[in-house]
């Protein structure tokens, strides 16, 4: 047995030998020797034996196991890191409405391009006539502000401009006779009264650009004359009628107008739902005609409410607190935090903060706060006291 194991022994390199001898050695130590070195994963009995009140011999291993709990045993890891998520259906159906949109963006610009070309000229028109109401308006309501200080050329600059704008816009289209759609004073045989009509104009073919451009027209005239009476309210001076009591004046003239804005559009609506031929859409007119008339009825009730309403302010005298004392006047410093200048008609409010009258009514005309501490005074903030006119487009 020697000879055999010396034979089968030289004839191997002595490092590998060595290795071999070695990795045997190792091996034999890993599986015998350090085996009993480890310590037994303790079981859940051993665990739970400790406290008190558990009995150690009902404690399962079951359910630690399905949770995962138990000592000794690697966390599982999710394959792929984290969980594939799903699309939600919204995102995907905003997906394809961009994507659509996308690939139809030419097109829609070329429809676009295509319609602005064909009413260019409305366009144009709509835009020189917003701009300019757009300047009447803030033109006005910065001189309401300035009180004393307005300015009457400014006033009168902005009633001939605005008067030269619809002059040149009903000349140039007389053709259609848009002014009718304002309204005609026509005398009948008695000579004192006068009767206030709505006509038709002279358009051909009336589709739904037709309406929108009647009514847009007589819209915008009509709010450059609200502009045009609120400038010769400003015009008055200050013996006749008091600045305090302007704002009601403005809020009355702009409720009128408002009604009158909404009563104009009545007729060219009856004509454009009942069509060029009444007799081919009879039933379907009629019913569209019932629910229009409805719905304007009840926001003509609104608005005559609202006229009831600016009345009864304009003839009633409101206070927005109590004479000040000059005590209470010399606290304030004799100067009001509004205009900067000493008290006229001094007013306290509940807040007993000191004003000047005149300016308490400017301000609340546009806030419901005191200026000072911001304590509520006013409880309903009435619009359009401080000159301004609506520019909603009336088109129904």
């Amino acid at each position: 047995m020697q000879r055999r194991h010396s034979s089968n022994t030289d004839g191997m390199p002595p490092e590998r030998s060595r290795s071999q001898t070695l990795g045997s050695e190792s091996s034999l130590d890993e599986g015998g020797v350090f085996d009993c070195l480890k310590p037994d994963s303790p079981s859940p009995q051993q665990l739970f034996s400790g406290l008190v009140g558990v009995p150690s011999g009902n404690v399962s291993s079951a359910p630690f196991q399905a949770a995962g709990l138990v000592l000794g045993s690697p966390p599982e890891r999710r394959r792929g890191g984290r969980r594939p998520s799903t699309p939600a259906p919204a995102l995907s159906e905003l997906r394809a409405v961009v994507s659509w949109l996308q690939k139809g963006f030419p097109f829609i610009l070329i429809l676009l391009a295509k319609v602005c070309f064909q009413h260019k000229l409305g366009i144009a028109v709509c835009i020189g006539m917003t701009s300019t109401f757009a300047f009447a308006n803030s033109t006005l309501k910065h001189q309401v502000s300035l009180r004393e200080k307005r300015s009457v050329f400014s006033a009168l600059w902005i009633l001939i401009f605005l008067s030269g704008n619809t002059a040149y816009i009903y000349y140039t289209f007389s053709t259609e006779e848009l002014h009718n759609r304002v309204c005609h004073f026509i005398l009948s045989p008695y000579p004192v009264s006068i009767r206030l009509i709505f006509a038709k104009p002279n358009i051909n073919t009336f589709d739904f650009f037709d309406l929108i451009w009647a009514v847009g027209i007589t819209d915008f005239v009509l709010k450059y004359f609200t502009i045009a009476l609120k400038c010769f309210v400003l015009f008055l001076p200050k013996i006749l009628l008091a600045f305090k009591s302007r704002g009601k004046l403005y809020l009355l003239i702009e409720e009128l107008s408002q009604l009158f804005r909404a009563l104009v559009p009545i007729q060219l609506w009856y004509r454009y739902i009942v069509g060029e031929d009444p007799s081919s859409s009879y039933l379907l007119g009629a019913m569209l005609i019932i629910i229009y008339s409805l719905c304007k009825s009840f926001d003509i009730c609104g608005r005559v409410a609202a006229i009831r309403k600016a009345v009864g302010i304009l003839c009633s005298s409101q206070s927005y607190g109590v004479r000040a004392s000059n005590q209470q006047c010399t606290e304030a410093g004799d100067v009001c935090a509004i205009c900067q200048a000493e008290f006229r008609e001094p007013v306290a409010l509940m807040c007993q903060h000191v004003f000047c009258e005149e300016c308490l009514c400017l301000w609340f005309d546009r806030e419901r706060t005191c200026p000072l501490c911001r304590s509520t005074v006013v409880e309903t903030l009435r619009c359009w006291k401080d000159g301004t006119t609506s520019a909603h487009f009336q088109i129904y």
